[in-house]
């Protein structure tokens, strides 16, 4: 695939040199636009829509950036004020003071029986 540029004259003498070829289907002739190309024109028109695109996120981003740092500022402004230090009570011991109100008595009224009362059978008395 060929692009030719030139005179506009000159391009159509050599389009009608060539008909015949063109007549045969030797040689055919596709418009820019038909072939998917891009005239100079339309390149730059969509590079100025994408250039502003850019240019508006620039400064929005421009514009969160300066958010960020006055909260940041504000932030260490807040942190300064904050009292950090942990005031502990001197009285705080670990030692508790035990006091058993539970009674119990002392005496233990278990007493066992140490009576055998294993049957046996009366064949075997017999033996």
């Amino acid at each position: 695939m060929y692009l030719i540029n030139g005179d506009k004259k000159a391009l159509e003498s050599v389009i009608k040199e060539q008909r015949i070829r063109i007549g045969r289907g030797l040689i055919t002739i596709t418009p820019a636009s038909e072939a998917g190309l891009v005239t100079e024109e339309d390149v730059e028109k969509a590079l100025e829509s994408k250039q502003k695109v850019i240019d508006g996120l620039s400064e929005e981003n421009e514009s969160y950036k300066k958010e960020i740092d006055e909260l940041k500022a504000r932030l260490a402004e807040l942190d300064s004020h904050v009292d950090d230090t942990k005031d502990v009570q001197e009285e705080d011991k670990k030692e508790v003071e035990q006091t058993d109100t539970k009674e119990v008595p002392a005496e233990d009224d278990k007493k066992a029986d140490v009576q055998d009362e294993k049957k046996v059978s009366a064949s075997k008395a017999k033996k």
